[in-house]
């Protein structure tokens, strides 16, 4: 059966929901030892892999994760101690978020698991052929940011 659709952008788009399945499970055991939800263990990672974008601003258009479990994954952290929240010296209305001492081992856990699923992501892809991925993926995202015809 041949899609109807140019460029087999749906399998595209198939393939991406695959990876992000894969992902998700290279990252559920980390979860579990921690006791955290995937969103928490998302925002904690998201934390420590970029400490300069350390508001919940920054983890929901990063991450693209809905407002609502950003604020209930901060929360949940932070009443574990394992998130800390400081307000912004210059705007008192930005809070600034930093993994503790007690959540850098879930951190670094998650951070292991990110690095392995990555690297097996990656084998016998060339750095040639990765920047061609980067370049066309970069150029749909653009586009897809265009007019908002399909409601996303």
């Amino acid at each position: 059966m041949q899609e109807n659709t140019p460029f087999g952008v749906s399998e595209l788009l198939v393939q991406a929901q695959r990876m992000k399945k894969w992902y998700e499970e290279a990252l559920h055991a980390v979860a579990v030892q921690y006791g955290l939800t995937m969103n928490e263990l998302s925002v904690l990672l998201f934390l420590a892999n970029n400490p300069a974008l350390n508001t919940a601003r920054d983890i929901v258009q990063l991450r693209a994760l809905a407002k609502s479990h950003v604020c209930m994954s901060v929360d949940a952290l932070a009443r574990r101690g394992l998130l800390a929240q400081q307000t912004d010296e210059k705007d008192k209305r930005r809070v600034r978020l930093f993994v503790t001492k007690a959540g850098q081992p879930a951190a670094r856990a998650g951070q292991a698991a990110q690095q392995a699923f990555f690297a097996r992501l990656h084998a016998g892809v060339t750095a040639e052929e990765f920047g061609v991925l980067r370049t066309v993926l970069g150029k749909m995202l653009q586009n897809a940011q265009g007019e908002d015809q399909y409601g996303v």
